[in-house]
């Protein structure tokens, strides 16, 4: 495969995964020796892993520990337009000091925050799993005051948010016993200009992701007005001057519908905010693994840098050997890593994935162009760094082992990789050869 060095495409922002309040117990239950071991091993910029951007809910999620809730939450029948009953302050017992402690592992870590449902008193539904943002003005504006002041006691907090989505998957309707909220195209528009001006007079350095749902409508979500092409819609509306950057997750579609965006909004940003590994009720860890490694190597990893994604993270940083803990929603999640009984942990395909890139290509690097055969089992993407170091990420597909010869300018590396397997090669800036 050729390695096309002169040219330039997006600039990588991090890999990284989420903080849920799931991984916060979690975390929180581990000795603290133990816990700071595997901060630094994750978060630490010159160590094994180097993960730099952090996803974190605005409120519960279906990965809590305890019931859900948001930061105004009322009686039955009560409500607060003026927000006078709205508190951060349950972030602070768990969630908030564990991403101060790795902060101070990685100070330069990126944080992109979601929120999975607006107070119920805010909703049609009076309830955080379904139901739409109520059709008032009154309701527009008390939820986009609500998030600002959400990102500025974050900031007051320690915790600056950068990257902030207005609702986590707005086209899931039905969540299954979780926070959820059913938005369509017409409501975020009408969200994020209530939205865009408040957080550009409080809180600039917090830019706004559309969408952050799968690349494709999930048969699940498909109903009558469902939108096919939601984040272009939110692009071609007057919201368009608030929007950073458009979010996509992993569970439906493929990763070219990166590019389609791309091709019409060039000036968005893309970012890939959750890809979850999964299995079958009975699959043995080892199919587990592999199906995991596989899928986020190809389709995750590959797939996404090569369509134009900044950043990519997987879901939970932590969960615990059930997959939990949770309320309703994925019954079969697996996290970067897996928490164990005696405060130790296990490393899943997750934890491999994302450091054969994280490690390798830091934040800043460029992706660059790269050509291969046609009908390769091999898929590729590559980088230059900071540095000027060439990065390139090869994922053999196939179960038999295979040989390439990766071409940089004049230097070139014959590599040989086996079935199933991914592979970063790392040559070095020509002055350093």
């Amino acid at each position: 495969m050729t390695i096309d060095t002169d040219s330039a495409r997006q600039t990588v922002e991090g890999f990284g995964a989420a903080l849920t309040h799931s991984s916060a117990r979690l975390l929180t239950e581990m000795p603290a020796a133990a816990r700071s071991d595997l901060l630094h091993e994750l978060f630490a910029p010159d160590g094994p892993t180097r993960l730099s951007v952090i996803r974190v809910p605005l409120g519960g999620s279906d990965f809590v520990a305890e019931p859900a809730y948001t930061y105004d939450d009322l009686p039955a029948g009560e409500e607060d337009w003026d927000l006078e009953r709205f508190s951060t302050s349950a972030d602070d017992d768990e969630l908030r000091p564990v991403l101060r402690e790795i902060l101070d592992i990685s100070p330069e870590l990126r944080i992109v925050a979601s929120p999975w449902s607006p107070p119920a008193w805010l909703k049609d539904s009076g309830r955080l799993d379904g139901g739409r943002l109520r059709d008032d003005d009154r309701a527009y504006s008390a939820y986009a005051e609500y998030l600002v002041r959400a990102v500025e006691e974050s900031a007051a907090a320690g915790v600056p948010i950068d990257y902030l989505t207005v609702q986590n998957e707005p086209q899931a309707r039905y969540p299954d016993g979780y926070p959820g909220t059913d938005m369509p195209v017409a409501d975020q528009v009408r969200l994020i200009e209530e939205l865009g001006p408040l957080l550009e007079e409080r809180a600039p350095d917090a830019r706004i992701l559309a969408y952050d749902h799968n690349w494709s409508l999930h048969p699940a979500d498909a109903a009558d007005g469902a939108a096919t092409d939601y984040p272009a819609e939110v692009l071609r509306s007057g919201a368009a001057q608030w929007v950073a950057g458009v979010a996509y997750h992993c569970y439906a579609g493929e990763p070219t519908r990166q590019s389609a965006l791309y091709d019409e909004f060039p000036a968005a940003s893309v970012h890939v905010t959750e890809c979850s590994g999964s299995h079958a009720e009975g699959d043995s860890p080892e199919k587990i693994f592999s199906d995991t490694f596989g899928f986020q190597s190809r389709t995750l990893l590959i797939g996404s840098l090569g369509n134009w994604a900044s950043t990519v993270l997987t879901w939970n940083v932590v969960l615990d050997a059930a997959g939990g803990p949770h309320i309703g929603g994925c019954e079969t999640c697996t996290g970067v890593v897996t928490a164990g009984t005696d405060g130790g942990f296990s490393r899943n395909a997750e934890y491999y994935v994302l450091a054969h890139a994280a490690r390798f290509v830091p934040p800043g690097s460029t992706a660059v162009n790269t050509a291969g055969d046609a009908g390769s089992p091999l898929s590729h993407t590559a980088f230059r760094t900071p540095d000027g170091s060439i990065v390139t990420l090869v994922f053999n597909d196939a179960t038999e082992a295979r040989e390439t010869r990766v071409v940089a300018g004049e230097t070139e590396a014959t590599v040989r990789l086996p079935g199933r397997s991914l592979v970063t090669v790392v040559m070095a800036p020509a002055a350093a050869s």
